[in-house]
């Protein structure tokens, strides 16, 4: 499998990541619509509610993986990087505190780590090997020519 085959697949499961914390975000405001304690280190705000971080984090999950359609590296990179913000976001709550979390995030932890090593194999068939061009390696079926 060449690196087009894994980016497409980088850009399937961040999309699906961020549709898991777009979904749960929306489940959440569905049935308690003041879901979480509405700061993140010390900063107060009513649009850092989980309800609020579970939809901002989602769109930032699906942008990077439509960016990965493109640049496979780049749009992984996004998607993990809202996800970890999202896991610091869960376990800042204190004791006890972010075990709710968990049933809203354990989707888009799950398909944003698939998805980073989807775009870590996605980099590795990019980069050129001994004796092979840089064109040869994106676009090369796995063929000797």
């Amino acid at each position: 499998m060449k690196g087009q085959k894994y980016a497409n697949l980088t850009a399937i499961t961040g999309i699906i990541a961020g549709a898991f914390a777009i979904g749960g975000g929306l489940y959440a405001r569905s049935i308690e619509p003041a879901f979480g304690i509405p700061q993140f280190f010390g900063i107060y705000s009513d649009y850092l509610s989980g309800v609020h971080v579970l939809v901002g984090l989602g769109i930032v999950m699906v942008i990077g993986g439509l960016l990965s359609f493109k640049w496979p590296s780049v749009g992984g990179v996004i998607v993990c990087v809202a996800a970890m913000i999202g896991l610091i976001y869960t376990y800042n709550r204190g004791q006890y505190r972010w075990t709710p979390y968990l049933y809203y995030w354990w989707g888009p932890w799950l398909f944003a780590w698939i998805c980073g090593i989807f775009a870590g194999y996605a980099a590795f068939k990019n980069v050129p090997q001994s004796g092979e061009k840089l064109a040869d390696a994106r676009h090369a079926e796995g063929y000797e020519v």
